[in-house]
């Protein structure tokens, strides 16, 4: 699981989405948003199911640092794009 900062998920509207798209290295991931009630009323958003398949794939572990910037909407505007670059613990980037 990936928290999703309150300030992005309100930028992108994803209280109201399911799906986002993880494009990285030329492939494509789905991964699901759950949303969660959180106190002071605003819902939080975490990715989720896909996530992991994400991370085993890419390699990731504790202490690399994933990048995300959005690239817009998908197909029909339902899913929600998101290009991702990572720093590995050591400081490289994955490529």
């Amino acid at each position: 699981m990936q928290n999703v900062p309150v300030e992005f998920q309100n930028a992108h509207g994803y209280a109201e989405r399911s799906k986002v798209e993880l494009r990285m290295r030329g492939k494509s991931w789905f991964v699901n948003l759950k949303h969660s009630p959180r106190s002071r009323g605003r819902p939080r958003a975490s990715l989720r199911y896909g996530w992991h398949q994400f991370c085993v794939d890419n390699g990731l572990g504790v202490g690399d640092t994933c990048f995300f910037r959005a690239l817009g909407e998908g197909s029909a505007g339902e899913v929600h794009l998101l290009k991702v670059e990572v720093r590995k613990r050591d400081g490289s980037f994955l490529v």
